[in-house]
């Protein structure tokens, strides 16, 4: 869950710990608010990714941020 402060263009992005992309979860615009967004562990192409550790990274307007994340079986 994340909560977006002003309206506008949010991105959401899955990377590998090389930093290619794996998912891109969300590239719209959103309202400012509280969101939810589930990310089911695959990649764009629908494959399961293996066990590891991964990164997101939120863009929302002038605000980023960039979290850790382990995906386990």
């Amino acid at each position: 869950a994340f909560t977006n402060a002003v309206e506008g263009h949010v991105t959401i992005r899955v990377f590998d710990v090389r930093g290619r992309l794996v998912r891109k979860l969300v590239d719209q615009p959103m309202t400012a608010g509280r969101h939810e967004v589930i990310w089911d562990g695959t990649t764009d192409e629908g494959q399961r990714v293996a066990t590891g550790l991964y990164f997101y990274r939120m863009i929302a307007g002038d605000y980023s941020a960039s979290r850790k994340l382990v995906v386990i079986e």
